[in-house]
């Protein structure tokens, strides 16, 4: 079981350990170290980045996870490391320290809202993970969908973040959680200790995360918006991320200086005020000079400029700049019959906002339109399959690197006699040999099968959850040619006029021939270079001419003895990979993220 060095000090930025275990599952490696520094991802938090140093070689940590006591440090390794080893630890620290300030955040928003309706508890949070930020609390929150509800709220956070209060993390028995009230969101086990946060005097909350060690640590937070999800009312937040000193961050937590504790101090203040707005005003220009006129509240803090230091200019000015966006918005939402202004009947209404069907949705109908142009059918089969469907029936042995915990999601299930364990899929092919039996085993076969993956992997480029789409061609005198044209095809359809497929040799244990797809550039047309101010230069989209799309090849005859069907009379192709991969290499889509998909950013979703 993994000593956690960061539950005893989130400030410990290096440490040495041993190793204990290595595994290995293609490309992804993973270490087992006796004791670590990292954090894996959990509780809203996201996993800690940064390296671990052996005597003959070093492993990157791009991600961190808890299994069964253990941590596993995953990422890629660089020369050779060795179990027994003694490592040198070393996180990303600015990561760290967002992470510990994002977190810490989410409390004192827990805590204000406390504060502000009694009997509410916060149920769940998100501290960062796919770059959200909110608390998920048990009560109706309809009363405070308003800028100036929203602005008392921050004022509330602003209130708790200056008494400079401690924070202080500590393991309990479940006994002693009971004896303090410790309101508890969910079951936790009673035979083993667990741990809370309390911030000073406050009623403490359950948390297994990294934490500031005091209140004056933390960065300004930012309401952005109360949403009802679910059936559940969010909070959400942000912290002001962008002042962050990275160099100083290194070493030292980011501490503000007097100047700017009495800049935010009175930005508190003034967004106080604006509680009071709910008092009658004469005129639209009356409430207006009072808060933006020359004299005006909004004004008396930009004096304050001249006061701040250079190291915390830019911060005082983002703070001064989201100050008076909030109140212009606070002073543009104040209930009509709270002004004696005129209003003009004759302006148009404001059109109500419409949604469209989601980007992903929208790729499977057009991929679907297109495979149906020619001769496919689509298809649909389980998500969740026996292992018999999803490897055994696909030429998979039982001891092939696909088939384990690293890469797959078992379901605890009784297990069939005959096809094995339930799983949920790793890819579409499980629809293969299903589809064969459908049609009792009596080609010509043309389908195409979409539906939802999963895999043990969640980064930039991957995500626990993820849609395919599998072609299959069954018939006699199918080869090689007819799937290169099946791509080529695919490819100018859905990227364009011109754009080519390529076919490179590779290894897939249910096709023979396999290859991996490529697909031509479309903004360097398959060249590599682009013609630039300096003349002709480097792709920088692909830097090569082609982006690798997916797998393909030609279906191994045992497979299709699986199917019932005679491989020394029929021949097939099959292909198919990531629906959101195919996105991202789609010309004027900005997407650097696939997990943006999924995380309801109306600014990236518009772009579709």
């Amino acid at each position: 079981m993994t000593n956690l060095l960061y539950m005893q000090d989130a400030y410990l930025q290096e440490a040495s350990a041993s190793i204990e275990e290595l595994a290995e599952n293609g490309e992804e490696k993973a270490i087992i170290l006796d004791q670590t520094i990292f954090y894996p991802q959990g509780g809203g938090q996201p996993a800690d980045h940064g390296t671990i140093v052996g005597p003959h070689g070093s492993f990157e940590v791009t991600h961190v996870s808890y299994n069964g006591g253990n941590v596993l440090h995953k990422g890629k390794m660089t020369g050779e490391l060795k179990a027994g080893e003694t490592v040198q630890l070393r996180i990303d620290w600015p990561r760290r320290w967002q992470h510990m300030q994002q977190h810490t955040a989410g409390h004192i928003l827990d805590q204000a809202m406390k504060n502000l309706v009694p009997g509410i508890h916060g149920i769940d949070g998100d501290h960062g993970i796919g770059k959200r930020l909110s608390v998920t609390f048990d009560g109706d929150l309809s009363a405070w969908i308003s800028p100036a509800k929203k602005a008392e709220i921050a004022v509330e956070i602003e209130k708790i973040r200056t008494m400079h209060l401690p924070v202080k993390a500590e393991m309990v028995s479940y006994d002693e959680i009971v004896r303090r009230g410790v309101h508890l969101p969910f079951d936790l086990p009673k035979d083993k200790p667990l741990r809370i946060l309390q911030i000073g005097e406050f009623l403490a909350m359950p948390d297994g995360g990294t934490h500031v060690s005091n209140t004056k640590e933390l960065w300004p937070i930012e309401i952005t918006d109360v949403v009802q999800k679910d059936g559940k009312w969010q909070v959400r937040y942000q912290v002001s991320e962008e002042s962050l000193n990275k160099e100083a961050a290194k070493t030292l937590p980011h501490n503000s200086t007097s100047e700017m504790d009495q800049l935010i101090e009175l930005r508190a203040a003034i967004k106080k005020e604006l509680t009071e707005l709910q008092d009658i005003y004469d005129s639209e220009l009356e409430k207006r000079n009072k808060f933006l006129g020359k004299k005006g509240r909004f004004n008396q803090v930009a004096q304050m400029m001249k006061n701040i230091d250079d190291e915390h200019k830019k911060e005082a000015g983002q703070l001064i700049n989201q100050f008076k966006s909030d109140l212009e918005a606070a002073l543009n939402n104040i209930p009509d019959e709270k002004l004696a202004a005129w209003v003009d009947l004759t302006l148009p209404g404001t059109p109500p906002k419409v949604g469209h069907v989601h980007p992903i949705s929208q790729a499977m109908n057009e991929i679907t339109g297109i495979f149906e142009r020619v001769g496919f059918t689509r298809v649909r089969y389980p998500e969740v399959d026996w292992d018999y469907y999803v490897f055994e029936s696909l030429n998979m042995p039982p001891d092939h690197p696909a088939r384990d915990e690293w890469e797959t999601f078992f379901v605890d299930a009784p297990i069939h006699k005959k096809l094995g364990k339930v799983v949920l899929t790793t890819h579409t092919s499980n629809g293969q040999v299903r589809e064969m039996e459908r049609l009792n085993s009596k080609p010509p076969i043309r389908m195409i099968n979409i539906a939802r993956c999963y895999r043990r992997q969640q980064d930039a480029t991957h995500t626990q959850m993820f849609h395919q789409f599998e072609g299959l061609v069954v018939d006699k005198g199918i080869t090689i040619q007819n799937l290169k044209g099946t791509l080529d095809y695919f490819a100018e359809q859905f990227y364009g006029p011109g754009t080519k497929s390529r076919i490179r040799p590779f290894h897939f244990q249910f096709t023979e021939p396999s290859f991996e797809v490529d697909f031509s550039c479309h903004i360097c047309k398959g060249t590599g270079f682009i013609e630039g101010p300096e003349g002709k230069q480097k792709c920088k989209l692909c830097k090569s001419g082609w982006h690798e799309v997916g797998g393909a090849g030609m279906v191994h005859p045992n497979v299709l003895k699986y199917g019932g069907i005679d491989p020394e009379v029929y021949t097939g192709f099959a292909f198919g990979w990531g629906i959101e991969r195919t996105y991202t290499l789609r010309e004027g889509l900005n997407i650097d993220d696939i997990r943006l998909f999924y995380s309801g950013d109306l600014p990236f979703l518009e772009q579709f």
